[in-house]
């Protein structure tokens, strides 16, 4: 019975341990689980108690295809064009015309920018062409053809035509309109936005710049010529006002006045670079002067200090030795000499003579003093005056460094100017007139030329907002032929929540009314002989020139050409987040 009791006793020890084994490793189990209390840290978040799966990459989602829908109306091909194309957005009408050589060749339906989303008004151009772009603002939604006229995002391409306005500020076409479009355009073709539908129309003025004559309209240039090089007339007594300012000076004579005018802004840069370089060493010495006099003047009040200080002390010295005499002389005076012996007398007699002397030289000696004190006072005063006028001379000699400077870098720059407008000359050039600012300025294939001030007779008083294209030579090439498109003041009110402006192109502007005409703006304006000249030797077809009273839109740029947007200087105006 023992043996047997010993054995389930063994038995039962042994299932004993097997439990108390698998207790401990269950407990090793669960404290290894990290439970909400007591939570590990892992890399993919915090008391994740399941197991950790890798996720899958997400894949990258292709863009979008555009599908040309099969019921679009074929578009016919539009022709190659003649003179400047100008594109003209209608709004209200949702429509966008074509024309060509003022004469338009084509017009399709569009939808504009849907309420929030306004399409923006004004003057543009194309600045980008893209036949299969997608959009950097919405999802990568495909914008097929498309002509960029905005840095912000706005855009002609081809999209859905749904009859009215639905984009988010893009000018969509139908496909095979835009498609017909891209393949005849190229950048820097005008584009006007507008509510109303505006139509080019034939224009001309006296105050036209005309271009200059053609190189084989020689007839006067070759009697000019001679007469100019026997100094019996100056260069620019050939030249004619705008007025027909055509008739007499020619293209080959403008190239030579340039190459004349290099020659001199070379010449004016080496010169100026030399009389620099002169100006920056009479600094230097100059400096070095005024740095000098500086410690001059250091030495000479610290001398000026131990001669004030000794003069002090002497004065005291002598101050006291004459108390000390009036004293003695004081005590003698009450001396009976008659009641005095001869050896007594003498004694008295040799201690005032010593007393007498001492006071004597103390005086002296502090008056020499004083006199040399004074003396390096006025030494100290001559150094400041000196370091006064080498001040002055250093201040004139680094200003007329900076006049050298700015000399140097004047005639630079008119160098670079001139080397850019000779090297893109055969561009046409863009002229833009801002009664805002009273300036011109001028580009040549989005790089600008010119930039000066013109005069306006009533600057108070509206111009409006004209757009003019020079679309054929006529006459010769002696003349041009013109178009012009006025925009017309907008109806819309844009509500503002800003109260504060924050950009120049939103100071509000009065503009012109439905009545201002291109004619009387023209009138009005006075451009420099210089500009004039220089713009009339530019001239050519493709030329515009804008006149408004709005300056540039902040969309202006490097690689834009004149863009004015009349809706961000309304007074109530405030479209900055539509795009």
């Amino acid at each position: 019975m023992l043996k047997i009791a010993k054995g389930v006793v063994g038995a039962a020890s042994g299932r004993l341990h097997v439990s108390i084994g698998a207790l401990l490793a269950a407990s090793f189990l669960v404290a290894a689980t990290p439970e909400r209390a007591e939570a590990q840290f892992y890399p993919w978040g915090w008391g994740n108690s399941g197991s950790w799966q890798q996720k899958p990459r997400r894949a990258r989602r292709a863009a979008p295809r555009y599908v040309e829908p099969t019921d679009d109306k074929q578009a016919s091909t539009l022709p190659k064009p003649k003179g400047p194309l100008v594109l003209v957005v209608s709004i209200n009408n949702q429509t966008v015309t074509v024309y060509d050589d003022g004469k338009q060749i084509a017009k399709s339906p569009i939808s504009s920018g849907m309420r929030g989303h306004e399409t923006p008004t004004g003057v543009f151009s194309i600045l980008e062409k893209n036949r299969t772009h997608h959009s950097n603002l919405y999802g990568g939604a495909p914008m097929p053809f498309m002509q960029r006229v905005t840095n912000s995002g706005v855009a002609l391409h081809a999209g859905e035509i749904p009859g009215y306005p639905a984009s988010h500020g893009c000018i969509r076409l139908p496909y095979s309109f835009a498609r017909s479009l891209f393949g005849i355009t190229d950048v820097g073709a005008r584009v006007i936005i507008s509510e109303a539908d505006l139509k080019p129309e034939e224009f001309s003025s006296p105050h036209l710049i005309a271009p200059l004559a053609p190189d084989d309209t020689a007839s006067t240039s070759a009697s000019a010529v001679p007469a100019a090089a026997s100094g019996q007339a100056d260069i620019h007594d050939m030249i004619v006002p705008q007025n027909g300012n055509s008739s007499r000076r020619t293209r080959a004579m403008a190239a030579a006045e340039r190459a004349a005018e290099r020659e001199h802004l070379v010449a004016t840069i080496a010169a100026s670079e030399t009389a620099k370089a002169a100006a920056d060493l009479q600094v230097q010495a100059a400096t070095a002067a005024a740095r000098d006099a500086k410690e001059t003047i250091k030495k000479e009040r610290k001398e000026e200090d131990r001669l004030a200080a000794i003069a002090r002390k002497l004065a005291k010295t002598a101050d006291a030795a004459t108390s000390t005499f009036n004293a003695l002389a004081a005590k003698l005076s009450k001396i009976d000499v008659d009641k005095v012996d001869g050896a007594a007398l003498e004694k008295l007699k040799a201690e005032e003579i010593a007393g007498e002397t001492k006071m004597l030289d103390a005086v002296d000696a502090s008056a020499a003093a004083q006199r040399a004190a004074n003396a390096q006072s006025a030494k100290v005063k001559q150094a400041e005056a000196d370091a006064v006028a080498l001040e002055k001379a250093r201040k004139v000699a680094v200003d007329d460094a900076g006049h050298a400077a700015d000399t140097v870098t004047a005639a630079k720059d008119a160098l670079t100017a001139a080397d850019a407008l000779e090297e893109r000359k055969h561009y046409p050039v863009s002229v833009f007139i801002s009664r805002k600012t009273g300036r011109l300025v001028a580009k040549l294939g989005f790089v600008q030329v010119m930039d000066v001030p013109v005069t306006i007779a009533d600057p108070s008083a509206p111009l409006g907002t004209h757009v003019l294209t020079a679309t054929a030579f006529t006459n010769g090439e002696k003349a041009l032929r013109w178009s012009a498109v006025t925009l017309k003041p907008s109806t819309r009110v844009w509500y503002s929540s800003r109260k504060k402006r924050r950009h120049d192109d939103e100071a509000p502007v009065v503009a012109g009314g439905h009545d201002a005409d291109a004619q009387s703006a023209l009138e009005r304006i006075q451009i420099p002989k210089e500009a004039e000249e220089q713009l009339a030797e530019l001239m050519k077809p493709g030329s515009s020139m804008i006149i408004s009273d709005y300056g540039l839109s902040r969309e202006t740029s490097a690689r834009t050409e004149f863009i004015v947007e009349p809706w961000r200087s309304r007074p109530d105006s405030s479209m900055s987040s539509y795009y």
